[in-house]
Formats: structure tokens, sequence, C-alpha cells
């Protein structure tokens, strides 16, 4: 596990959270088969969270995730849709969970997804392949807590830097790790795409966590590959700082994306850790 250890100030509750979600299809694939979670609202049915959520942050905790499909005929785009039903169905809690609980809890509803998903590719061999990623921000008053399975990605904005909380559990990645490839070109293998790791296809699916604690005016972003895979984090810095509010961040990081060509589903969702009310 990783933890972001840094001078950490604890704020006292209530304080609210800003968040906005926006998927975007690209300029080259023709259906979307990303899909996110705010709490209690997917994308099943918009491409973007109506409004900004202005969220009090409580001691039931609050959920944010994005998941990237895979697989042909369609099923990349149910294999995500059902990793944030599944999650969204798990991650309620009527009575507030310790820190450990909350995050027994994230991974439980992964590994949920993950049986729910493999089951459907089982039952339905047209979709022979289907799987999706998923990245998980658990808030729990100030303790945020991210599970990590394929290779969409969390990243912190804190003072004016910006640091990728998750690794990419993908084949070019660990090529990295090991000093096989430079990060450049792993920009551009053609095994890019090949993760280690996805919803659907795992008989032993292994979370990974990171763990750290927000302070006021931190942002946290997570993404699908359609953004990261497109723009370097240090862009991304300079749009969300730019931006007059988190919409308008989104909304500038999905442009950013299609004018570099926009190849891939773009997801993004944004969360501004503002201050007491």
């Amino acid at each position: 596990d990783n933890t972001v250890e840094k001078n950490e100030l604890q704020f006292s509750s209530p304080v609210i959270v800003s968040v906005y979600a926006l998927t975007d299809t690209g300029r080259v694939r023709k259906n979307n088969e990303d899909s996110f979670l705010v709490v209690d609202t997917t994308n099943q049915v918009a491409d973007a969270l109506g409004q900004i959520r202005r969220q009090p942050l409580t001691n039931t905790g609050f959920v944010l995730m994005v998941s990237d499909g895979m697989g042909g005929a369609a099923a990349g785009e149910i294999a995500s849709a059902l990793a944030v039903q599944t999650v969204r169905q798990e991650v309620n809690f009527t009575t507030p969970p310790d820190k450990s609980r909350f995050r027994k809890r994230l991974e439980e509803s992964l590994q949920k997804a993950n049986q729910v998903i493999t089951l459907q590719g089982k039952n339905h061999p047209e979709m022979y392949g289907l799987g999706t990623t998923a990245t998980i921000a658990g808030i729990l008053q100030a303790d945020v807590c991210i599970g990590q399975v394929g290779d969409s990605r969390a990243y912190l904005l804190r003072s004016g830097t910006i640091e990728q909380l998750t690794r990419d559990q993908s084949l070019v990645n660990q090529l990295v790790e090991v000093g096989s490839i430079t990060e450049e070109e792993a920009e551009t293998h053609p095994r890019r795409h090949v993760l280690l790791q996805a919803l659907g296809n795992q008989t032993n699916l292994k979370v990974d966590f990171t763990e750290f604690t927000a302070r006021i005016d931190d942002y946290l972003l997570l993404c699908s590959d359609g953004l990261s895979g497109l723009l370097q984090k240090e862009e991304m810095l300079e749009l969300v700082a730019k931006a007059t509010d988190v919409k308008d961040a989104c909304q500038q990081l999905v442009d950013a994306a299609n004018q570099k060509g926009g190849f891939d589903n773009i997801t993004v969702i944004l969360a501004h850790f503002e201050g007491q009310e």
C-alpha cells in the first residue's frame, strides 16, 4: 500500500466537497464504453451530472468511480455499467463505518462487481472478453481511500502540484517499472492497452489501495485513459487551475483531449475540497 505523507492538516466536519463528472465518446469511437459513479448517480441516463454536486463530508462516506469497459458487441459498455451499478448497491451505509470497515466495503464492492461481470460473460458467449477497469475513491470525512483495478487513474492536485496516486496495472507500466522501456516509449508502445487486471476476467482480483488525508483546497481527479493517454499531468493541472469551477474544469479537460485527437472515450470526475460552509 502507498500512503501520501505530507504534513497533513485535519479539518473538522462538515467540509463541503464540490464534484462534477463528465463523459464523452471522443472523436473516433462510435460507442461510449466508460461509466462513472458519484455516490448515488451513474451516467446510465446522462453524459454528465446535471449540475455541480455540493456534498458535506460526513461520517457515512462518499464514493466516486470511473470505469472504462472493454470487449466486443457492446460488451464494454455493459461491463462498465454493471461495475458502477454493483458498487453503488454495495457501498450504502446505514450506520457510520470506521475507516477500516469503509475500505473493506470498497474492496468487497469491487470483488462483487468482478463476480457479476464474470457471470455476465459466462452467460452471454457473444460478450466473450468483456471486462472493465475500476478506479474508486472513498471519502470518509478527511480520509480518502483509492482502490485501483486496471489503468484508469486518480490524481491529487495540491498547492500547485499534481501527483498520480494510482499505478497503472498494465503491461507497459510493468515494463517501465523494471526498466525495460522508458515512460516516453510507453506512451506509443503497441501493447500499451494490455491490462494485467480488469473486472470480469480475474479469478483472484487484487485491488491496490492508496490513502491520503485531504486538505482544504485539494482537488481529486479521476479519469479514464481517454484523458490521461492524451494529456500530460502538468497540462491537467494547468487547465484545472485556470477553470472557474469543477464543471468548467471537466469541460476544458475533455475539450483538450478531443483537440488532441479524442481517440478514446474520455471520462473525468473532479472533486474540490472547499472548506466549511
